[in-house]
């Protein structure tokens, strides 16, 4: 994968599912759509320890700059991996703790991982 600073990574798959990744720097943010025009799950980090107004800014591939809850994200490499699981397996990663975002009452599974942060 690319490793400059701040990028926007998205995958498809065939079904209509994707998910997308916004990083900058060693941590990143999660977002899995189920269909098109979904408001679909996005990434909240349980362990995060730092205050609950810091955000992190991300830079859009379109040059639009977005800010989000730094509790939101994850260390680059669980992103990483996190969207290598989507791209092989099809489906979204039991390792990230997932909201909602639509409010449809759809509970994504999460199991807790030893080597996770």
């Amino acid at each position: 994968m690319e490793k400059s600073p701040s990028r926007e990574v998205w995958i498809e798959i065939q079904d209509g599912q994707s998910m997308c990744a916004l990083i900058n720097g060693e941590r990143g943010w999660l977002m899995y759509l189920r269909y098109n025009g979904d408001a679909g799950f996005s990434s909240r980090n349980i362990k995060y320890e730092g205050t609950a107004e810091s955000t992190i800014e991300y830079r859009l591939d379109n040059g639009q700059h977005d800010e989000y809850p730094a509790s939101w994200a994850y260390p680059v490499d669980v992103i990483e991996h996190a969207l290598h699981f989507f791209q092989t397996q099809q489906t979204p990663p039991t390792f990230i703790h997932w909201h909602n975002d639509s409010e449809d009452g759809v509970e994504l599974e999460y199991k807790k991982t030893n080597n996770q942060l």
